[in-house]
């Protein structure tokens, strides 16, 4: 794993013996901590491998401080089993199709974790279940539909009270052309919105085109497309490619969702970014937050 975190991403350089052998400092062996600790939080090693130690550190505070909101780390059982149990009765409220009480449990944990944990400990791990026992057959008609429009309640609900400068750089977010599935682009619109971005929302089924307009317009300094799911993987491999190389060199292009993550490969051989979950998206925007605007 050293040798393709080193080889492949450049996340260190240790020097070399006369025999080749490599010899790695204090420095070296920090670094490769707290990267792994970083990394464990879910982050891609392409999106953190090169960022400074002091960033990296920062990152691990903040991981901490998340897990101790939501009763991880060093918590008492009670509090563990608090965020199971959110995300236990709101499952449970949406297989019984109620709306008013899935939306008043889901206010409640957001008001008690904030928004970052409340995003990662209870509205991904709500929407991954609900996923499961769609799959599963296990779930009402219209069950994901309500947990999807509920969660998009609650949290376009925050998003205009948090604090963002006039001068914040712009995130231009769609779904690509195809897919009407939104929620994974709604909260990735309020973890930008945690990070200090602004924001410009274009909704589900956007073409690259228009998309790739839009951000011109915005002077969007990086784009995101959520992608929840693989319908015909040669055309959406297609619109986001043509996406890529209708935006500038310098706009990142983000592209997340359990799709994305199945064609990772392939959508990293074209430029683009895969973000794999929200912690990802956070260090993705500050790498592109700290980059010229376009």
């Amino acid at each position: 794993m050293l040798r393709v975190w080193e080889r492949r991403y450049g996340a260190v350089e240790p020097i070399r013996t006369d025999g080749g052998q490599r010899l790695y400092s204090d420095a070296d062996i920090e670094r490769l901590r707290l990267l792994s600790l970083v990394t464990a939080a879910k982050r891609s090693i392409s999106l953190v491998a090169r960022l400074p130690a002091d960033e990296l550190a920062r990152l691990v505070r903040e991981d901490e401080e998340a897990r101790q909101r939501v009763g991880i780390l060093d918590g008492p059982a009670a509090n563990r089993a608090g965020v199971a149990d959110d995300v236990g009765e709101a499952r449970a409220l949406a297989r019984s199709l109620d709306a008013p009480g899935l939306e008043r449990a889901l206010r409640r944990s957001l008001a008690l974790m904030g928004v970052p944990s409340f995003l990662e400990a209870v509205a991904m791990a709500l929407v991954r279940h609900i996923g499961e026992d769609r799959k599963a057959g296990r779930l009402a008609a219209g069950a994901e539909h309500l947990v999807a429009v509920t969660l998009r309640r609650v949290l376009e609900g925050i998003i205009p009270v948090l604090h963002v400068s006039s001068e914040a750089p712009n995130l231009l977010l769609a779904t690509p052309a195809g897919d009407r599935h939104e929620i994974e682009a709604v909260m990735a619109a309020a973890t930008a919105a945690v990070e200090g971005w602004c924001v410009t929302y274009l909704g589900p089924g956007v073409p690259a085109s228009e998309i790739a307009a839009a951000a011109v317009n915005a002077s969007a300094r990086a784009v995101g497309v959520t992608v929840p799911r693989v319908g015909g993987r040669d055309l959406l491999l297609e619109e986001l490619r043509a996406l890529r190389l209708r935006l500038s060199a310098r706009v990142p292009l983000l592209v997340g969702g359990a799709g994305a993550r199945a064609l990772a490969p392939e959508l990293r051989r074209a430029g683009i970014h895969v973000i794999e979950s929200l912690a990802d998206l956070r260090v993705a925007l500050r790498v592109a937050g700290r980059s010229e605007a376009p």
